[in-house]
């Protein structure tokens, strides 16, 4: 006998996650916190030699040494659609008239194939997440998380690593990746094409 569903009865998505709601660059939680978001862009430290790697950790962790409050760091996968870059590799191909350059692109089409076929094509995106209790006095929580992102998002700027303070539609993109890594990529895409969970 299958179970039939009432949407009268059935509580809507939100009720079973704990954000309340999402306006301008915070998340409100149902319990009076209020949460903003700061997404790390990828930077590699390998590309620099020795001295300059040692230098830019030196002068981050300078920056973090007076920074004693919460904050938490985490780390999320999301899988990369490689279907245009294997298109654009193809095109290359056919357009080398350079031996050597056939043979390099070449490789590039095996490496792409294998990262496809071994579900190895993953990016992780960085995020710092920060948070205050704004039970009492949420317009004065909302400007200390305001100035506190920012000093964050500063310091990254002073070491040259790009960071981006998030906004709603990524806000909203960030909570849809704890729940379908496929379904929320932060490549431009129609906001139409997936279902928010907090709605």
């Amino acid at each position: 006998m299958k179970e039939v569903i009432d949407p009268k009865i059935t509580p809507p998505t939100r009720d079973f996650v704990d954000a309340a709601d999402v306006r301008g660059m915070f998340l409100y939680r149902k319990d009076g916190v209020i949460l903003a978001y700061l997404r790390i862009h990828f930077y590699n430290l390998d590309l620099l030699e020795t001295e300059a790697k040692r230098g830019k950790a030196d002068t981050l962790t300078a920056e973090f040494k007076e920074d004693g409050k919460d904050f938490t760091y985490f780390s999320l996968p999301r899988e990369i659609d490689l279907d245009r870059y294997k298109q654009n590799l193809k095109g290359r191909y056919r357009e080398a008239q350079v031996m050597g350059k056939r043979h390099i692109v070449s490789i590039l089409m095996e490496e792409c194939a294998d990262l496809t076929t071994s579900g190895e094509n993953f990016e992780h995106q960085h995020y710092i997440r920060i948070w205050k209790d704004g039970s009492a006095d949420r317009s004065n929580t909302e400007l200390l998380l305001k100035e506190r992102i920012t000093d964050l998002h500063n310091m990254f700027a002073n070491v040259g690593i790009k960071t981006t303070i998030l906004r709603e539609t990524e806000i909203v993109k960030l909570c849809n990746l704890f729940g379908n890594s496929l379904q929320a990529p932060f490549a431009h895409v129609d906001s139409t094409l997936y279902t928010p969970i907090l709605t």
